[in-house]
C-alpha cells in the first residue's frame, strides 16, 4: 500500500538551520511532524517507520544516496536515534525518533519546534492514522510492494541488464532480487543507459571472466555500486564502446523495384 504524499506546509527555521544544516534542519522538522500524528510506541517513546525510497517520497527534490547520508550523518551526531521493530526479521526498515534532548544540547538550549506546534494541531486532526501511518509489514504486503520500488520501464532495462550479464558471464543472477532492483533503479535514476550497463558488463568480463583471481566479482553487486559503476565506465575500450552503440543499427536494405537508387530504410 503506497502512502499518499501529503504537501504539508511546515515553517522553515533559518536559525535552526544555521545551527544544525540546512539539509539536516528540513529533514528534522518533517521527522518531528511525523512523531507528532505517529501512533507507533516502543520503549516509551513515539517512532516513524519509513524506508529511504519513502523518504525521496517526502523529499522530492532528494536522492536516495542524499537521505542515505543525511541520516548517517545525524545518527553519528546523535540527533536522531534509529532501530528496528519489526514483525519479520528480513524486514530491515529503519523506525526513527528525534533525540529532543540532544537536540537542546547542540542548540545551545534553542527550542526549534516551538513555532511548529500549531501547525502540526491541525494537520493532526485533518489527517486520518488511515492515510498516514504505513500498515504491519507482512509477508504479502512485502511481496505486493517489493515489485512496485520501479516503474515498468526501468524493469524491463533491469531484466535486460541482468540477461546480458547472465549470457556474458554464464550466471543465474535473478533479475526481481531487491538488492539488484534496488541497485539499477538508482543508476538508472542518475541517467545511466542500457547501453552503458552492457559496456561495464563487456568491459569487466573482457577483464576478469578468465582470471580465477577476480571472475567472482562478475555480479551485480561489485559491476553496479555508485562508487564503482562511473569508473567502470570509463574504462571501457574504445572498440567495445563503439559495438555496443552499432548493436542496435540495422543497415538500409535496397529495393530495387522501387528504381536503381531508391532504398527503404528499416528500422527495428
Amino acid at each position: 500500500m503506497k502512502r499518499p504524499i501529503q504537501d504539508v506546509r511546515i515553517p522553515f527555521s533559518p536559525k535552526f538551520a544555521a545551527v544544525v544544516g540546512i539539509n539536516e534542519a528540513l529533514f528534522l522538522q518533517q521527522l518531528h511532524y511525523r512523531l507528532q500524528i505517529s501512533t507507533n510506541i516502543n520503549q516509551g517513546h513515539k517512532w516513524v517507520y519509513n524506508t529511504y525510497k519513502q523518504w525521496t517520497d517526502e523529499f522530492p527534490c532528494w536522492t536516495i544516496h542524499l537521505i542515505k547520508r543525511l541520516i548517517t550523518k545525524l545518527e553519528k551526531e546523535g540527533l536522531i536515534i534509529t532501530s528496528e521493530y519489526n514483525k519479520m526479521p528480513m524486514d530491515r526498515t529503519k523506525w526513527y525518533r528525534i533525540d529532543y534532548e540532544k537536540l537542546s544540547q547542540q542548540g545551545g538550549g534553542f527550542v526549534p519546534f516551538e513555532q511548529t506546534e500549531s501547525v502540526y494541531s491541525e494537520e493532526q486532526n485533518r489527517l486520518s492514522e488511515k492515510s498516514v501511518l504505513l500498515p504491519a509489514i507482512t509477508k504479502e504486503l512485502k511481496q505486493t510492494t517489493k515489485n512496485t520500488r520501479a516503474s515498468e520501464k526501468n524493469l524491463a532495462t533491469i531484466s535486460s541488464v541482468i540477461d546480458y550479464l547472465n549470457q556474458k558471464a554464464s550466471k543465474r543472477f535473478r533479475h526481481n532480487t531487491n538488492t539488484t532492483v534496488d541497485l539499477l533503479h538508482e543508476r538508472i535514476e542518475e541517467g545511466y543507459t542500457l547501453a552503458d550497463f552492457k559496456l561495464v558488463i563487456d568491459t569487466k568480463a573482457a577483464q576478469w571472466l578468465h582470471h580465477p583471481q577476480f571472475r567472482h566479482y562478475l555480479q551485480p553487486s561489485t559491476l553496479f555500486k555508485a562508487e564503482k559503476f562511473e569508473n567502470y565506465l570509463n574504462e571501457a575500450p574504445a572498440e567495445i564502446a563503439r559495438s555496443i552503440v552499432l548493436e542496435a543499427y540495422v543497415s538500409p536494405t535496397l529495393d530495387f523495384e522501387k528504381g536503381e537508387n531508391a532504398y527503404e530504410l528499416r528500422t527495428c
